[in-house]
């Protein structure tokens, strides 16, 4: 049977977790209004600053595949906080980039460490939970950790009202920091101890999580579904500040209604969960984001120069997400159990790897301009149905009997 977290845990360890998931949303949106001062003192372009955006999503997938199988040996809770101790100091080094190249290595550094720290949060949801259980557990981490990005660029740009740009690097710190305290303080060491492989499938690598072909298209709608969201991140910036010309505080504005979408998709999420598989819900709501790429590429091809035709599409295409990462991450990790950690690696890995790669493409080939964004995000939100339509489809190693 499938097992909830101990009532005593409930909270704790769900606010715990939540804190982990928020370091990467705070990690990434909180200096994107510092993006035109950073590139000023380094004496760069912005384009060089984006760069930073799809670097640190690369460096989380490399910290996934070390902190994954680490976690699977070692246990959830020590994996997690050398991985915050890594990204704390790399915070503070990063405040001594005085080019663009140290910037871009200590970015990395950062990265990688919140990748080991983040790939435990799956890995001990899904110790403790399967299916529409683990989908609502998810769900319930997500909404604490939207708090985090709906905030993190007004946060940046109160910081940089008050000091430069290093000091929310310092600021990035300091979290990690007291992220740490929670950690060891509310993550009980009975569960960030893994439990003990048995049987055929002890120590199921990489390849041996690839197998498992049932899992695989919901692998491919999570990564795709993902980059939608990760070229928005990227190309913000530069679509809100730079093509529309809007203030670093209309900015955080219009960022913030993404995020308020995303909360209402996940609250609805949670609500429909209690009648609807986790599976069928992953297609309504990538089906969602797909109406919303369509949306943006009328609006870019109607009035492309009309703000306000612009902004529902993004609203639509990056709110969706609130409903598909949950569904996507339970309807994936329901056919792995003792090697979790392995497996989230992988799907975290292959998703930061795509997400920054999309994104790129996407940052390159726009040249300034909205619509090539747009197009990049509509064949991604594509992909992402497909793989949906695939999930589940083929055989695989029967491991996710012997789990729950």
């Amino acid at each position: 049977m499938t097992r909830a977290f101990p009532t005593h845990l409930d909270k704790t360890l769900v606010i715990t977790l939540s804190a982990i998931c928020a370091i990467t949303p705070f990690a990434i949106d909180s200096y994107l209004p510092a993006m035109p001062v950073m590139a000023e003192s380094m004496n760069v372009d912005i384009s060089m600053l984006s760069v930073t955006v799809s670097l640190y999503v690369l460096g989380l997938a490399v910290g996934q595949l070390i902190g994954g199988p680490l976690s699977d040996r070692k246990g959830r809770r020590p994996v997690m906080v050398l991985g915050l101790a890594i990204f704390a100091l790399a915070s503070v080094l990063l405040t001594t980039s005085s080019s663009i190249e140290m910037l871009w290595l200590w970015r990395a550094v950062q990265a990688v460490g919140g990748g080991i720290a983040l790939v435990g949060v799956p890995a001990t949801i899904r110790d403790n939970a399967n299916g529409a259980e683990a989908a609502k557990l998810f769900s319930l981490v997500a909404l604490i950790t939207m708090i985090a990005p709906s905030i993190a660029p007004s946060v940046g740009t109160l910081i940089l009202s008050l000091a430069d740009w290093r000091a929310i690097f310092y600021f990035l710190a300091l979290t990690a920091v007291l992220v740490i305290g929670l950690a060891v303080a509310f993550i009980p060491s009975e569960a960030a101890s893994v439990k003990k492989a048995t049987g055929g499938h002890r120590g199921l690598g990489f390849i041996g999580v690839l197998k498992e072909r049932r899992a695989l298209g919901y692998m491919i709608a999570q990564a795709f579904a993902y980059s939608v969201m990760m070229i928005f991140l990227a190309n913000a910036s530069m679509i809100y500040m730079g093509f529309f010309g809007v203030s670093a505080e209309q900015f955080s504005m219009l960022f913030a209604a993404n995020i308020a979408t995303l909360i209402a998709m996940n609250r609805l999420n949670t609500f429909l969960l209690s009648k609807f598989e986790p599976a069928t819900l992953l297609k309504g709501f990538l089906l969602m984001q797909f109406f919303g790429g369509l949306t943006l590429l009328a609006s870019s091809l109607i009035a492309p120069e009309r703000l306000l035709f612009v902004v529902p599409g993004f609203v639509i295409a990056i709110g969706a997400n609130g409903g598909i990462m949950a569904n996507a991450s339970a309807c994936y990790l329901k056919y792995f159990g003792n090697n979790a950690g392995t497996a989230s690696a992988v799907l975290g890995a292959v998703q930061c790897t795509v997400g920054a790669s999309v994104s790129a493409i996407a940052a390159f080939i726009s040249m300034g301009m909205v619509q090539p964004v747009i197009i990049v995000m509509l064949v991604s939100s594509t992909i992402a149905l497909m793989g949906a339509m695939l999930g589940g489809s083929g055989s695989g190693l029967e491991i996710s009997e012997e789990l729950v």
